[in-house]
């Protein structure tokens, strides 16, 4: 299976996390988060090597590994094993199941060796009083309060609280933030094509928001891909092309070779049958200088030759030298703008955090002013059974639960009591009177 790569889909109101802050007192103690068992919709890298006493070295067994993705009934399907169910297994333990299985299908004399890597869990769900309520990526301890980071903040908040211009420029900020990761996690998915010589870039868009900006991005790379490795080929070709060409002049001219030195050797035999003669006075002396002549033409036209054979191997080494030359360039060239590309994305992480500390901030001031606080909610499914969690925004989450959020007056901010609720006074002239 090939490794797809996910782009990365941060908060893009991460500083929405102080809209929680106001809530910090009267909440629940947080939940505990146990996913250490391997649950549905959890996406698995599985390697597989086994030691070969004959080689000295392991061996990889890739025709059987790589990743896999956890069924909603708790089991994976793997090639020679088969369905394999892995109900209260972690990570460790189905290895070490899988393992066992390999060995008893294949008949080993020794336990293969397995490692499970957990690639991606079941994701979690923030429903409610959120900007962007929807589905959002599980990482081990994630909390409530991340999970409202990840869903845009408090819905209303960046319109209703005082001081929301600022905000609204903070948001702005980190959507072009978030769309120049966006642009980023593509271009280095195709310099990650390239470098690696393949002829089509992989980019999973999964659940990414703005889905016609990041299409139109990966068209925009494809494109870029396409016409380097266009230009790659061209350039490429033309050298094999010209090696082929020298190496069929160098069969030409070993042919011409055969032909000199089979002329060569009828000049020697016709050269010594006129130097008998000429010994027994048959032939004039004449005769044999002409041969001598034509002998010493013939060797240095085939030195002619060999040394035209030697030029045409020094262009095949020097083709060969340039194409290889070409493909080393290519590399370094792409090695370098893929480094650039992680540092642009780094400095563009770095900002985001900065960003969102600061929409933080304004986001706390502008809860404590509205005098709202959230309350939150955490169902979670345990086997066949569902249930409802109180919450605070310290909660540990785990995959597939399902986060709601609600808005709810805070007691600071309840109305005074009216006039007509205000207890009865005495009066005291009224007592006078009575008396």
């Amino acid at each position: 299976m090939n490794v797809s790569f996910r782009p990365y889909r941060g908060p893009l109101l991460a500083a929405s996390i102080a809209a929680a802050m106001s809530v910090f007192g009267g909440m629940s103690t947080p939940v505990l988060a146990d996913s250490s068992q391997l649950a549905p919709q959890t996406k698995i890298r599985l390697t597989i090597v086994q030691w070969m006493p004959t080689k000295g070295l392991y061996e990889k067994w890739d025709s059987i590994g790589g990743e896999f993705l956890i069924s909603e009934a708790n089991t994976v399907s793997l090639p020679v094993i088969g369905t394999l169910p892995v109900s209260n297994l972690d990570s460790v333990g189905l290895a070490a199941e899988i393992s066992r299985e390999l060995k008893a299908k294949i008949g080993l004399v020794e336990t293969p060796h397995v490692t499970v890597e957990i690639l991606e869990q079941q994701p979690i769900y923030v429903v409610g009083d959120v900007s962007k309520p929807g589905e959002y990526k599980f990482h081990p301890g994630l909390t409530v309060l991340q999970s409202l980071a990840m869903s845009g903040g408090e819905f209303r908040a960046l319109n209703s609280s005082p001081g929301s211009g600022g905000k609204t420029g903070y948001v702005g900020q980190l959507r072009e933030i978030e769309n120049s990761l966006l642009r980023s996690k593509i271009k280095i998915a195709r310099l990650q094509a390239e470098i690696s010589g393949a002829n089509e870039m992989r980019f999973d868009q999964g659940s990414e928001e703005d889905q016609e900006l990041a299409a139109s991005i990966l068209q925009q790379e494809k494109l870029i891909l396409a016409a380097r490795i266009n230009v790659m080929n061209r350039q490429s070709k033309s050298l094999v092309e010209l090696r082929d060409l020298l190496r069929a002049e160098i069969g030409m001219i070993e042919k011409k070779i055969g032909g000199t030195d089979e002329d060569i050797a009828s000049i020697k035999k016709e050269l010594a049958n006129a130097k008998s003669m000429v010994e027994r006075g048959i032939a004039l002396p004449s005769r044999q200088a002409d041969l001598e002549r034509t002998l010493r033409s013939y060797h240095a036209n085939r030195l002619d030759l060999v040394t035209a054979i030697m030029r045409a191997r020094q262009n095949i080494a020097e083709t060969t030298r340039n194409l290889e030359g070409l493909y080393d360039k290519q590399r370094t060239e792409v090695a370098i703008e893929l480094q650039s590309a992680k540092a642009v994305l780094d400095q563009l992480a770095l900002k985001r955090d900065t960003t969102q500390k600061l929409l933080l901030n304004a986001l706390s001031e502008g809860m404590e002013a509205s005098g709202v606080s959230l309350a939150f909610t955490v169902t979670r499914r345990t086997g066949e059974t569902v249930r409802e969690i109180p919450a605070s925004d310290t909660t540990f989450l785990q995959p597939g639960d399902v986060v709601r959020v609600l808005r709810k007056p805070s007691e600071t901010s309840k109305a005074s009591p009216e006039v007509t609720d205000l207890p009865a006074t005495k009066n005291p002239r009224a007592e006078q009177v009575s008396q």
